[in-house]
């Protein structure tokens, strides 16, 4: 064996051992706020991944890992398409290309952009019309939002009736 491959086995054990090695991504902490055992994903409080319809956590950790078994794909899902998470793909795969695009395209947009604030300091007109479009913007991602709550609630709900059914 040659001094060259024995290195490119410890390069290549080095980078499985990273690769698979990871942190948790799902931690049980217990909480004040909600009264019992929540579940953070990658330091983020999701709730709903073990509350119930009050928002209340269950203090036994053996209840919070069952709901949290049959929920958790569901719940992410639901946060994905609210936005308030990113899958694992987008988050592992393709974050790093999009920060370089998105690098590359604001390096252009640049001049439009600073034309655009200073049109926005200084022309009321223009600040009117560029305010009405962020608000509606924002009223349809909260109705947005809002809607994919109340789906959350009923998926929720339906898990808790088929709980209070298992023995």
């Amino acid at each position: 064996m040659t001094a060259n491959s024995h290195y490119r086995n410890k390069v290549f054990l080095l980078i499985i051992s990273v690769a698979l090695g990871g942190c948790t991504v799902h931690r049980f902490q217990k909480s004040e706020k909600y009264g019992g055992q929540v579940v953070a994903r990658f330091g983020y409080v999701i709730p709903e991944y073990t509350t119930d319809l009050e928002n209340k956590a269950p203090q036994d950790l053996k209840l919070a890992k069952d709901r949290f078994i049959r929920r958790n794909d569901m719940v992410e899902t639901y946060y994905i398409r609210m936005g308030q998470i990113e899958s694992y793909g987008r988050r592992y795969i393709t974050h790093f290309p999009r920060i370089m695009w998105s690098i590359f395209a604001n390096t252009i947009k640049l001049p439009a952009h600073i034309i655009s604030e200073y049109r926005y300091d200084n022309n009321e007109h223009y600040r009117k019309k560029i305010d009405a479009l962020d608000a509606e913007a924002k009223a349809k991602e909260d109705t947005e939002t809002g809607q994919i709550k109340e789906q959350l609630k009923e998926f929720i709900r339906q898990d808790l009736e088929k709980e209070k059914l298992t023995p």
